[in-house]
């Protein structure tokens, strides 16, 4: 049978153990900055330190701490779209140029313009060095700027059906 080896009293109070506080009976101060309400002055004593505290703030006392909590819901950020239309190599060869965006927003807008009346092809390559590129060839006798512009329609119509839902649900 093994033998427990026996550790002298110094030695215990420096080993750590996972059931053991390491920080028993010392205490523990806090870094939080002091906040006080709208025209409460703010004292800093020297037990507290600068802990917590901006560069502009070390010093002045006098300084007031003033937060405002946003009045209603944010209002939605808009990213607007960079697109750049050049002829492509065919009569109704197009190529758009979408700078900014990734494969998600290329692939679901190529499958909406591919819905839309007067849109034979439509198709897009994302490299690393060059912006997207969405390749579309239109019917004879239509007008590309009316394709992409339905085509964005109908994506900003989807977008906005699945913010509703998404709203139901929280």
């Amino acid at each position: 049978m093994a033998k427990k080896k026996v550790v002298p009293e110094e030695d215990e109070d420096e080993l750590d153990d996972f059931g053991k506080d390491l920080f028993d009976g010392e205490e523990i101060e806090s870094e939080y900055p002091q906040i006080g309400k709208k025209g409460e002055k703010k004292a800093i004593t020297g037990d507290q330190g600068l802990a917590g505290l901006d560069e502009g703030e070390v010093g002045s006392d006098e300084e007031e701490f003033e937060f405002e909590e946003p009045e209603g819901p944010e209002k939605p950020t808009y990213k607007y779209l960079d697109l750049d239309l050049k002829k492509g190599e065919g009569k109704n060869d197009y190529k758009l140029l979408v700078k900014g965006q990734s494969h998600g927003f290329c692939n679901v807008l190529v499958k909406h313009l591919l819905k839309i009346e007067g849109v034979k092809a439509a198709a897009y390559q994302v490299t690393r060095i060059d912006p997207p590129v969405i390749f579309i060839r239109i019917e004879e006798g239509k007008k590309i700027k009316n394709a992409i512009h339905n085509g964005i329609e109908a994506l900003r119509k989807e977008v906005s059906e699945v913010e509703k839902l998404f709203s139901k649900l929280m």
